[in-house]
């Protein structure tokens, strides 16, 4: 009885430490901290930049920055950037400068290399309530970086991709620019956290009920009989 409650109990743990390990690897993805503007917050005041902070360090893979993107698109159901430059990677940072045009609600869309390796997506909303006297900004069709950006605030270099509002000698023509990097989606990280903590629960429940099996097994199995040899008082 004993050996059969200390091996269920070991099933369990071992079945626990496996529900939980793909957690863990999921938890291991950078996340979204904080945000300047926050998500669903209204902005009254003039923006230049959006940043974006997370838990851990974002890779800058390229040592310029084209591994990680930040676009803001709007207002409302528009598809304008208005980020004026490309994004910037400082420690657990990204930050891309942005020019807001009239009033309405914005999409911040980023992709990061985060600190495990993984390609980490997502986006939120924020609304803009322009200042008396602002002026709009015209966006622009596509980012300014394209596929192939340069790092800095919108520096222009031989390999920089120009945007229809992009400018400077040397630029590479957008129809050549390399597309060695997936413009960013909505799509949260790659591993739905949801899921694996379903599993997760799936499996320990599992190991709890052949627990129970186990130890209602054990306690219904009937005792050996008693050697009528081993009794004094039964003996001729």
């Amino acid at each position: 009885m004993r050996n059969r409650l200390l091996a269920a109990t070991a099933g369990l743990a071992a079945a626990v430490a496996l529900a939980l390990a793909p957690v863990a690897a999921a938890e291991a993805h950078d996340y979204l901290v904080g945000s300047d503007p926050t998500a669903d917050s209204t902005v009254t005041s003039a923006l230049d930049t959006v940043t974006l902070t997370f838990n851990d360090r974002v890779l800058d893979l390229s040592g310029k920055g084209s591994t990680n993107l930040l676009t803001v698109t709007g207002p409302g159901s528009g598809t304008r950037h208005f980020e004026t430059g490309c994004a910037t990677v400082a420690d657990t940072k990204l930050s891309a400068p942005v020019a807001l045009g009239g009033a309405g609600k914005y999409t911040v869309t980023y992709q990061i290399v985060s600190a495990d390796g993984h390609t980490v997506s997502s986006s939120y909303g924020f609304s803009y309530q322009p200042p008396a006297g602002a002026t709009a900004a015209a966006g622009a069709d596509a980012t300014p970086c394209g596929t192939g950006g340069s790092g800095g605030s919108g520096g222009s270099g031989s390999d920089a991709s120009p945007g229809p509002t992009g400018s400077g000698a040397g630029a590479t023509p957008a129809a050549t620019a390399a597309a060695s990097t997936p413009q960013p989606t909505a799509a949260s990280s790659g591993t739905d956290l949801g899921l694996v903590i379903g599993i997760g629960i799936a499996i320990v429940v599992l190991a709890v009920i052949g627990v129970v099996i186990v130890l209602v097994t054990a306690r219904r199995k009937p005792a050996a009989a008693d050697d009528p040899a081993d009794d004094p008082s039964r003996r001729d």
